[in-house]
C-alpha cells in the first residue's frame, strides 16, 4: 500500500543539472532534470526519450511538509505511480513548493513556475494532468482555479484536504477540548500555555508525549502491541481518553497524530511570516462543544474577521475548475484528512465532471490504498479523458479487479455514502447570544450585557460612550457587577491578553427584527493620554 505523506530533506540542492538513467520498467530511457524556480522552489523533471507532446505531462503534487522541515525538500519525488506514469510515455514534473507546512499561499505561483521550466527545457505538451495527495489535493485544486498554468485535462485526487482551510478547525477543536478534560490532571499540561505559541524543539516535543500520557495513558498502551490496553490505564486516564475521543469523534489510531498538529503545525502556521504572520484566525466564542463540563472549562478565544478571511483566502476551494475532469478517491476512515472532505467537493462541482470513489477499510489510515486502487483510479481517469466516457466507482472497482482478484487489494465500495459535514464542530452553528447589547444612533452609546472576563467567572453590565471630537476612543462607564449564569453561554468576552473585546450580536437602536446585527471588536489601548476602546472591524451576523 501507498501512504502520501512527503519524505523530508534537509540538504541544499543549488546548482540546475540533467541525468540519465536507465528506467527498469520501460525500453525508453528517461531524462530527468532538477533546479530550483524564482520563488525559491525545487523541481523535479522525468521525461522519457520516447516523450511526444501529444502524450503529454502529469504534474505530481506531494503532501503536507511538517514543522521539522526547515526548508522545502530539494529533490521532490514524482508520487506513487512515478514508473507506471512513466512507462506509459507520459512526461512528469513535481515542485517541492516554496514553502513548507500549509503551503497554499504561494503553491499556485510554484507550479505556474514548474510549468514554465517545464516548458523551457522540454516543450509545450498539448495535454496536461494534475495527481495530487493529502495537502496536494488542495494544492491541485488551487491550480486549477487559479489559471496560472494553461487548462488541465485530467486531475487525480488520493485522500485530498480538497475542503481546503476548513480542515484546520477539528485540529484546533481538539486541542480544546484536550486541554478541557485534561485540566483535572496538573501534571498533564501542553507543552506551550497558548494554541498559538511554537513548542521548544526536542523538550516540546517530549513534553507533548509526557503529557498525552499522564492524561490519557495512551503512549504506554496505544503504542505498543499490549492486548487489552484499557486494563493498563487507570480508571482516569481511561475516562479522560474515552470522552476526548467521543466528543471530537476523533478515531483513536489518529489522537496523537491530530492533537500533534494542533500542537505543532497551528502555530508554525501562525507565525511564519510569510503565511500568517501573527495573525490568529481561529475562534471558539459561540462553539457549543456538546458537553456541559467541557463548555464550561474550554478556553475560548476571538479571531479578528481579517484574519480568519486571510486564512479563508489561502485556501478555500469555490468550485471554478474549467472543463477539467476531476477524479478523486478516498479511505473510509481517513483520521487525518476526513472523507467527508469529498462531500465539499461534490457540493462545488458539478457531476458532470467529478467522480469520486470511497475504499472502505478495516483499519483507519490516511491514503492507505493499495497499488492496484490507485493504478484502477488512474487508467480510469486517462479512459475519462481519451474516450469522454466518465467512469463511476463501479467502473474503477472493476477495472481494479480485472488486474487483481484479491478482494483485499480493491476495496471500493460504490454504495459508500459520505458524511454531510466536515467539522466536527461546525462556526455557522453558534448559540444565541446571552445579553441584549445594542448602539444608540441618536446618542452614540454602546450598552454591553453579560461580558465575560475570559477565563474567569467574573461578568459585568456597562456602557461606551461615544469618542470626544478628534478622539477615537470609547470611554468606559457604568460599569455594575453581575451574577454570572451557571451554565455557558455565547457572550461578550474580553480577552486581556490581546485587550481585544469581542461583542457579539450588536444591535443598531431603533432597531427593527429584520435590520442586520453585527460583531463588533474593540481593541482596548491609548490615545492622546486617555484610555478607551477603538473599534477595530465589524462583521455582519449570519442569520
Amino acid at each position: 500500500m501507498f501512504r502520501l505523506f512527503s519524505k523530508h530533506c534537509q540538504h541544499g540542492f543549488i546548482c540546475l543539472c540533467a541525468v540519465l538513467f536507465s528506467f527498469q520498467q520501460s525500453a525508453a530511457q528517461i531524462t530527468e532534470f532538477q533546479g530550483q524556480t524564482d520563488t525559491g522552489a525545487f523541481y523535479s523533471i522525468a521525461v522519457p526519450d520516447n516523450w511526444s507532446a501529444e502524450k503529454g505531462l502529469v504534474i505530481w503534487n506531494h503532501g503536507y511538509q511538517g514543522y521539522t522541515a526547515t526548508a522545502p525538500e530539494s529533490n521532490p519525488s514524482l508520487g506513487p505511480l512515478e514508473d507506471i506514469v512513466l512507462s506509459q510515455g507520459y512526461a512528469m514534473a513535481a515542485s517541492s513548493y516554496s514553502q513548507t507546512g500549509w503551503a497554499v499561499f504561494n503553491s499556485h505561483i510554484d507550479n505556474q513556475q514548474l510549468f514554465e521550466k517545464f516548458v523551457e527545457l522540454v516543450g509545450q505538451p498539448e495535454k496536461l494532468f494534475i495527481q495530487g495527495g493529502s495537502l496536494g489535493g488542495i494544492v491541485s485544486i488551487r491550480d486549477l482555479e487559479a489559471g496560472l498554468i494553461p487548462a488541465v485535462d485530467g486531475a487525480l485526487l488520493f485522500c485530498g484536504a480538497v475542503a481546503g482551510a476548513a480542515n484546520w478547525y477539528d485540529a484546533f477543536d481538539l486541542r480544546m477540548v484536550y486541554e478541557a478534560v485534561c485540566s483535572d490532571e496538573p501534571s498533564a499540561k501542553l507543552p506551550t500555555e497558548n494554541w498559538y505559541e511554537q513548542p521548544e524543539p526536542i523538550t516540546g516535543e517530549i513534553d507533548f508525549l509526557d503529557s498525552l500520557e499522564r492524561c490519557t495513558g495512551y503512549i504506554s498502551t496505544e503504542l505498543t502491541d499490549i492486548p487489552f490496553p484499557e486494563l493498563f490505564r487507570s480508571p482516569e486516564q481511561n475516562q479522560r481518553l474515552n470522552k476526548i475521543l467521543s466528543v471530537t469523534g476523533t478515531e483513536i489510531d489518529f489522537l496523537l497524530l491530530d492533537l500533534g498538529y494542533a500542537v505543532f503545525e497551528i502555530p508554525n502556521l501562525v507565525n511564519d511570516t510569510n503565511k500568517l504572520n501573527g495573525l490568529k484566525p481561529f475562534d471558539n466564542v459561540g462553539v457549543d462543544y456538546g458537553d456541559e463540563e467541557i463548555n464550561a472549562l474550554v478556553q475560548r478565544n476571538a479571531a479578528l474577521p481579517s484574519a480568519r478571511n486571510l486564512f479563508l483566502e489561502n485556501y478555500s476551494p469555490n468550485g471554478n475548475i474549467g472543463a477539467t475532469k476531476l477524479l478523486s478517491i478516498h479511505t473510509s476512515r481517513d483520521g487525518l484528512v476526513k472523507v467527508e472532505n469529498q462531500q465539499v467537493l461534490k457540493n462545488l462541482v458539478g457531476s458532470a465532471q467529478l467522480t469520486t470513489a470511497i475504499v472502505v477499510e478495516q483499519e483507519a489510515s490516511h491514503c492507505g490504498f493499495s497499488d492496484d486502487e490507485g493504478l484502477a483510479a488512474w487508467n480510469s481517469l486517462i479512459n475519462w479523458v481519451d474516450t469522454d466516457a466518465q467512469p463511476t466507482a463501479q467502473d474503477i472497482l472493476l477495472s481494479c479487479q480485472q488486474a487483481n482478484s484479491d478482494p483485499t487489494q480493491c476495496r471500493y465500495d460504490p454504495t459508500y455514502q459520505i458524511g454531510d459535514t466536515l467539522s466536527s464542530f461546525p462556526r455557522s452553528d453558534k448559540t444565541a447570544t446571552l445579553g441584549n447589547n445594542s448602539f444608540d444612533a441618536a446618542s452614540g452609546i454602546v450598552t454591553i450585557e453579560s461580558l465575560q472576563l475570559s477565563n474567569s467567572a467574573e461578568s459585568y453590565n456597562l456602557q461606551l460612550l461615544p469618542p470626544s471630537p478628534g478622539n477615537s476612543l470609547f470611554a468606559i462607564a457604568n460599569v455594575e457587577s453581575v451574577v454570572n449564569t451557571t451554565s455557558w453561554q455565547h457572550r461578550p468576552l474580553f480577552f486581556a491578553e490581546d485587550s481585544l473585546l469581542y461583542l457579539p450580536g450588536l444591535k443598531i437602536l431603533p432597531f427593527n427584527i429584520n435590520d442586520p446585527q453585527y460583531n463588533v471588536y474593540f481593541r482596548y489601548t491609548s490615545e492622546d493620554g486617555q484610555n478607551g476602546l477603538q473599534v477595530l472591524e465589524f462583521e455582519v451576523v449570519d442569520n
